[in-house]
């Protein structure tokens, strides 16, 4: 008889708690080197961040396991829940004690402790799920007493197992493309007819019995058929976001600049060429220009809207931003040399097929300073390049009353198309010395617009402008930060997705489950023979984790084809959208070899967990009960 194998053991405990509570921290740190001292992009940083936590996590189930020449179950799972007490304990016992203010109310209970808490959640159960694969690993490698690297015999019985023929898994996948319920008729088609010929053959004396389908065999087209469509799915969802969120980010950052320069207190920023000699100078910045903005009221007529007026100069606002490229109608230089502004432009197509002059205000012999404006802005007021519109600021001069408001005509010099509607209906550029003039700031701005070589890494270069700057009384914010709300909001929406069509990976990881069971229970003789014949428990495991492995490797491939030929042909063809809802002619897809790896890599390691339950009840089989049984 067996001797019963040991429940905990703790020097395994101490190792596999050096791995699941290490990995986060490392992961932590290592996000902190490569993205403050390094300079690397927020993604590549978070992404070798995380890798440094699953080499270390990895290498401490290997680890464990070697110790306690065992898988690490009851180790893992404590270790797990001693970093899930070491993050939230302090936290929760902390909670009581900041219910004074209202706001760490608002955001402790309705943002920040969620937050936190699934995103300590998380960390944990990737941590100690990556310990277990590590010890799993470790256990098929040390489980026999030595290192012992050999597949060559295990890989061969598990392939005699699974009977997986070329035609089967041409079938298999021709189902898959066709979709489930096609892909059902089409199997039931194709199973009716080799019956009918099985029949015929036997009536005709060719073969002596019929042969059917295993039931072992069906459970594995139907899990690997699990993982694929789950794969495939995955995979769809994430390139159709990454193009949405590609598609944002270039109009975001067409419109607005990488980074801005800022300075604490109001129109107390008049050494702002001096400081824009010295941006230049810092490594990753490639051009800088000054800015001024206010919110103003723009009326026309009887119409009347709330903008966000901004100067610029037009001279260096095309090196930081995408706006003179985006103009549709006039010209962006046209705000430096306003009397170049035609007043033809200002006709209405209506008006000027029937020959009726400009719109009321469009003086052609009275020049007025030029002002740019979004389509969407210039639908509203309706008015076109040529036409006068008069701009209101609550920020005026000092009369017997208080402050009066200011107004001033403008006409229009330009009509540009940024993409995004809040841009296109909100925006409108002046030249900057106008705009210092209407708002009485002097030679002050507000700050300085910066373009800097890798978007990617936009919060280093700008926190190393800071330094040059040598911080108070200037301040710095990259485009991350300013659209801080949208991207985050964006980020949780693909998070989401990935999460809730993760599950299908997730169920198809269960019906693994369920084909190695029957495996074992229909394997149970062989196996019984093996072990009688010396075969160690890490050997029957590599038997049936080899089994698990090939049918989510064949279905992570299926579902990584039919992906990318899927985002291919939305690409290629395209699913059109209407421009006036999405602001987008057709559905954006951006396929990524990062994301393509990591679903390759999730659905891979659920199949790799999927197996080591029936693996290890493979391996605790007793030979003598197996043997008798038969």
């Amino acid at each position: 008889m067996r001797a019963p194998p040991r429940v905990f053991s703790a020097r395994v405990f101490a190792v596999a708690l050096a791995g699941v509570v290490g990995a986060p921290i490392v992961a932590a740190f290592a996000d902190v080197l490569f993205g403050d001292r390094l300079g690397l992009g927020t993604g590549v940083a978070g992404g070798l961040a995380i890798a440094v936590g699953a080499v270390v996590a990895l290498a401490a189930g290997v680890v464990a396991a070697a110790v306690g020449r065992r898988l690490a179950f009851y180790e893992i799972a404590a270790a797990a829940l001693v970093l899930i007490l070491l993050e939230l304990g302090p936290l929760l016992l902390l909670a009581p004690r900041l219910r004074t203010s209202p706001l760490v109310i608002a955001t402790w209970e309705q943002q920040g402790r969620l937050v936190l808490v699934l995103a300590l959640l998380l960390s944990a159960v990737a941590s100690a799920a990556t310990t277990f694969v590590g010890s799993t690993i470790g256990f098929l490698l040390f489980g026999g007493g030595r290192l012992d690297t050999s597949f060559s015999y295990e890989g061969f019985v598990a392939r005699s197992h699974l009977r997986l023929q070329p035609r089967t898994l041409l079938a298999l996948f021709a189902m898959v493309v066709t979709g489930l319920v096609p892909g059902l008729l089409v199997g039931v088609g194709w199973s009716a007819w080799r019956d009918a010929r099985t029949r015929r053959a036997v009536r005709h004396g060719e073969i002596a019995v019929r042969t059917r389908m295993p039931a072992t065999l069906l459970m594995t087209l139907i899990s690997t058929g699990g993982v694929a469509i789950g794969v495939w799915a995955l995979t769809v969802v994430l390139s159709v976001m990454s193009g949405f969120e590609a598609d944002l980010k270039g109009k975001i950052l067409g419109t607005n600049a990488h980074g801005v320069v800022l300075k604490y207190g109001q129109n107390d920023f008049t050494e702002w060429r001096s400081v824009r000699d010295e941006v230049l100078t810092v490594r990753g910045v490639e051009a800088a220009t000054p800015f001024l903005y206010n919110e103003v009221m723009i009326s026309a007529d009887q119409n009347l809207t709330g903008a966000v007026l901004k100067g610029i100069d037009p001279a260096t606002a095309g090196t930081v931003t995408e706006i003179p490229n985006e103009v549709q109608e006039g010209r962006m230089d046209w705000l430096s040399h306003p009397d170049r502004i035609r007043a033809t432009e200002g006709l209405d197509p209506e008006r000027a097929e029937r020959g009726t002059p400009p719109a009321p205000g469009a003086d052609p012999t009275k020049v007025l300073p030029g002002i740019a404006v979004g389509r969407e802005l210039a639908r509203g007021l309706r008015v076109y390049v040529g036409d006068v519109v008069n701009v209101v600021s609550p920020l005026g001069d000092l009369g017997p009353a208080g402050p009066q408001p200011k107004s001033r005509p403008f006409r229009v010099a330009a009509i540009f198309y940024a993409g995004m509607y809040e841009y296109d209906s909100k925006f409108a550029y002046i030249e900057l010395g106008e705009a210092q003039r209407f708002f009485g700031v002097g030679d002050s701005v507000t700050g300085l617009e910066l373009k800097v070589d890798d978007v990617d890494a936009a919060r280093p270069t700008v926190r190393r402008v800071l330094s040059k700057l040598e911080g108070y009384p200037y301040r710095v914010k990259d485009w991350g930060e300013l659209n801080r709300n949208l991207f985050s909001a964006l980020q949780m929406e693909k998070v989401v997705m990935a999460v809730i069509l993760g599950f299908i990976v997730l169920v198809a990881s269960f019906i693994i489950v369920a084909t190695l069971i029957m495996l074992v229970l229909e394997k149970r003789r062989e196996v019984a023979v093996l072990e009688s014949m010396g075969a160690g428990a890490s050997s029957i495991m590599k038997i049936f984790v080899a089994e698990g492995l090939v049918i989510g490797a064949i279905g992570t491939m299926f579902g990584l084809i039919l992906g990318f030929g899927t985002c291919l042909f939305i690409e290629k063809v395209g699913i059109p959208l209407d421009p006036e809802v999405y602001y987008i002619s057709n559905l954006p897809v951006r396929m990524e070899a990062a994301q393509f790896a990591q679903v390759a890599l999730l659905a891979l390691v659920l199949s790799f967990l999927a197996t080591v339950y029936p693996a290890s009840k493979a391996a605790r089989l007793d030979p003598v009960e197996g043997l008798r049984s038969e």
